[in-house]
């Protein structure tokens, strides 16, 4: 049997869920919490969670439905704001475990919160103007907004924050609802920031109070790559200027702020900056998609963060010069691929007259439209304004210019017309032998090119490389984990990861060496969670599970190998204690 609440009370703008809780407990008389929790939840062991909390559906069915599960997620939690980037499965994996209910921390995992480095609030935090604002209208209540990781001022008032002495985490706390209301705000000071972060600051509140407000989800992870290549710092070959990219994006926010965030990158091994510049496919916090997209755009709304064609809208326009319906938006399809030397879109349109052609975006304006890269074939149109105008007394450049090419290409499509006979499919024929000749001349250019390599001295040189960068990585206060990419990094050798994964064959030293030191994630893992639980025994002399988890930056669930090695851990300490 259900029993129903008569008197929910009803929720504020942008008020936490936790906050009408607390507010009906004050309504309600009841002496203790537990009470509430049973009254609202059926269950006296559901905990008072600030930011996510779950058993949601327990809860909309015993207020009536006075307000659905989706209402209270999006209106009344902070879930929008760490949905902002995800993918509609990950999504779809929160809101159940939010709506039916799970076990302690479960919810938070899903959303790869146990394994950031970005804290949560300590303690409820608060307005000063909010609250006396609120005070005279109805009552005051804990805002949402000032509770985001990171945000230190008002969006608002702009003024900053205090901090409540109302604990945000429930594993001392788990059954204590307190009503803003039932604090004097004048007791409690400021947090403290330093006074030349308040300009960002300020957008890090707007922002997050932004994403929180307009329910955007991005369906996938966002890419940097078009921003960084715009700002300079992704090379011809598309490979991230990591050095310049760390040391500008330090200078910009300065090590304190960052610190005070905790987004630092102040290491050698690999950061969430690398990470979050390589299109990568774990979660990275909101927080410091913000800092991203502060430093290299300034701005952040739908159309940073949605995924919008890189080409625009169709139809496009064909460029065919020797058409009649030349600068005619006629071409309805837009193939994409990506470069490879520079990772960026490339588009690929196809007119009906024969003609094709491609360019690498995105379009950054109406008139790159009518911009072409490459053509990569001409079609029987072209072909057969190429023959007319041959039969005619005209010069080589006249002949260029009707047809929208140079006098070269002219040339030599006018001798591939002359040397392969002309039959039903001939255009094709044409288009095809010519796109062989040329990546064959282009082949042949390179081989010749191409310098003779030592590889006996070069092994020699890599294996002392990669012996001196192992032994740095492993010396890091911070297990980082042994790659290819790594060893690159830290031995400061560019081309190192390359040339060994590219022609291991010809390095036997560096190959044998590289491979009893490269680790897999299963090794990484535990590598991590013997520092982690070295750290936490030499700091509080005990091992306890989540905080086990939460330094070594995992998530439930654990592979075999590391949950073998977490759960021989946790007995060991049991044992111990």
């Amino acid at each position: 049997m259900i029993i129903v609440v008569a008197h929910f009370p009803s929720l504020y703008p942008d008020e936490l869920l936790y906050s009408g809780i607390a507010r009906y407990h004050q309504m309600s008389g009841n002496l203790a919490q537990k009470h509430t929790i049973r009254e609202l939840f059926g269950d006296r062991l559901v905990c008072a969670t600030v930011d996510l909390p779950s058993h949601l559906e327990l809860l909309a069915s015993r207020v009536h439905n006075l307000y659905s599960c989706e209402q209270l997620i999006q209106n009344h939690t902070l879930f929008p704001y760490y949905a902002c980037f995800l993918n509609g499965d990950e999504i779809a994996q929160a809101e159940m475990l939010m709506k039916r209910g799970t076990a302690q921390g479960m919810v938070h995992s899903s959303l790869g919160l146990l394994a950031t480095k970005v804290k949560s609030p300590k303690f409820l935090r608060f307005c000063r103007e909010c609250y006396k604002a609120e005070a005279k209208e109805c009552e005051p209540y804990w805002h949402r907004f000032h509770q985001l990781p990171g945000v230190s001022i008002c969006p608002v008032h702009k003024q900053p924050l205090n901090v409540s002495n109302i604990h945000c985490a429930t594993h001392n706390h788990k059954f204590e609802f307190v009503a803003l209301s039932k604090i004097k705000e004048e007791y409690f000071s400021e947090v403290n920031v330093d006074a030349r972060w308040s300009e960002n600051l300020a957008y890090i509140a707007e922002q997050s109070a932004s994403i929180l407000t307009s329910h955007w989800q991005t369906k996938t992870i966002p890419s940097y790559k078009n921003l960084l290549y715009e700002q300079g710092y992704i090379t011809a070959k598309g490979r991230v200027k990591f050095k310049e990219l760390l040391i500008q994006f330090r200078q910009f926010y300065s090590d304190e702020l960052l610190q005070h965030l905790n987004c630092e990158v102040t290491t050698v091994s690999e950061t969430w900056l690398h990470k979050l510049s390589r299109n990568p496919e774990e979660i990275i916090h909101p927080l410091r998609h913000l800092l991203m997209v502060r430093f290299l755009d300034g701005t952040f709304n739908s159309s940073v963060i949605a995924s919008h064609p890189p080409f625009g809208d169709g139809p496009w326009p064909c460029l065919n010069k020797a058409a009649d319906h030349y600068h005619l938006a006629i071409i309805k399809n837009c193939a994409i691929s990506r470069c490879s030397k520079t990772g960026l879109p490339v588009g690929t349109f196809q007119c009906s007259c024969g003609f094709v052609y491609s360019r690498r975006g995105p379009d950054r304006s109406n008139e790159d439209k009518y911009r072409i890269g490459r053509v990569k074939q001409f079609g029987q149109v072209w072909h057969s304004k190429l023959k007319g105008l041959n039969t005619v007394n005209l010069s080589l450049r006249k002949k260029a210019g009707l047809l929208g090419v140079d006098p070269r290409t002219v040339k030599n499509q006018t001798s591939i017309l002359l040397n392969f006979k002309e039959n039903p499919q001939s255009n094709e024929a044409i288009a095809s032998k010519s796109s062989m000749i040329t990546n064959a001349m282009k082949n042949a250019s390179l081989r010749i090119q191409k310098a003779r390599v030592n590889w006996r001295v070069l092994d020699k040189v890599l294996l002392n490389v990669a012996e001196r960068a192992i032994e740095e990585i492993k010396s890091m206060p911070e297990p980082t984990r042994i790659s290819l990419a790594s060893i690159a990094r830290t031995s400061a050798v560019g081309e190192l990861s390359l040339k060994i994964s590219k022609n291991l064959d010809k390095l036997p030293k560096t190959k044998a060496y590289v491979a009893t030191c490269i680790e897999t994630t299963e090794t990484y893992q535990v590598r991590r969670l013997l520092w982690a639980a070295n750290r936490l025994f030499e700091g509080e002399g005990k091992i306890v599970g989540w905080r086990l988890l939460k330094l070594a930056g995992l998530n439930h669930p654990l592979r075999k190998q590391v949950l073998n090695v977490f759960n021989d851990l946790i007995h060991q300490n049991d044992l111990d204690s």
